[in-house]
């Protein structure tokens, strides 16, 4: 289960850089409107990094009981 919680946490890391990115220099890749499309993938990205803790957190409430 801790392996799980690790590739999410991960995947939500590297999404948010994704987004840190087509924030930056997205304007040729998106065009221009590109902030707000790398707004909701950082979003996204942040939703992935909570999952994993909250999943890593109730994980070890149900081992100790």
């Amino acid at each position: 289960m801790k392996k799980w919680n690790n590739i999410i946490s991960i995947l939500g890391i590297a999404t948010c850089l994704i987004a840190a990115f087509l924030m930056a220099f997205g304007e040729p890749i998106i065009g221009a409107n590109h902030t707000g499309i790398a707004t909701v993938v950082c979003i996204t990205g942040l939703g992935l990094i909570t999952t994993g803790n909250k999943i890593s957190v109730t994980g070890k409430k149900q081992e100790k009981l």
